[in-house]
This record gives C-alpha cells, sequence and structure tokens, in this order.
C-alpha cells in the first residue's frame, strides 16, 4: 500500500475563490477555503480574527468587519459549503458510510 502523499493532495485541492457581494454593492473575494492551513483553521475555531486579516485582502477584510455579526456568521458558512462544492466529486472512499445496525 502506498504512502499518504500531501504534496499530491495538496495539488488537488480547488484554488477557486470564494465571491461575496457585501453592504456596498460590491462584489469581493475569499481564497478558497480548502486552502486554510491547519493552524489557521484552529486559530479561527478559537476566535482568532487576524486570521482573516492574513487570508484575505484589505477591500474583502474590510467589507467583512462593516457586516453585522450575525451576516458575517452567515457569510462564514457560506464560504465553508463552497470550499465543499467545488473541484473533483467526493471518491467514493471519501462519502460518509451507512451505520449497521446492531
Amino acid at each position: 500500500m502506498a504512502a499518504f502523499d500531501a504534496r499530491k493532495a495538496v495539488e488537488e485541492l480547488s484554488e477557486e475563490p470564494f465571491e461575496f457581494i457585501g453592504l456596498d454593492g460590491r462584489t469581493y473575494r475569499l481564497p478558497n477555503a480548502q486552502t486554510v492551513s491547519g493552524h489557521q483553521a484552529n486559530r479561527i475555531r478559537t476566535g482568532d480574527e487576524t486570521v482573516l486579516k492574513e487570508i484575505a485582502d484589505p477591500d474583502a477584510y474590510h467589507a467583512i468587519m462593516e457586516m453585522p455579526t450575525t451576516v458575517g456568521a452567515d457569510l462564514a458558512r457560506a464560504w465553508i459549503r463552497h470550499s465543499g462544492r467545488v473541484g473533483k466529486e467526493p471518491s467514493p472512499s471519501s462519502r460518509p458510510r451507512k451505520r449497521r445496525k446492531r
């Protein structure tokens, strides 16, 4: 059995950016959530907003900061959903498995 090669897996990640329309009516982009590192994801989960500043361009960051927090949370969920939709179809081995009944 061949070893998992993270380099190959990274090559298969989608780089399609996530677009959103800000309160000002302009279209902004965030990098695809698939490209966020494990360290950045952990920091996001702990509420570290500096990650957003690192990955977004200044205009997109400002547009997000102008949003009410509930709208920002909706945007974050849409960003995550987008990362699961783009790119290749999931392989049969990555699809959720049905649990056997006892």
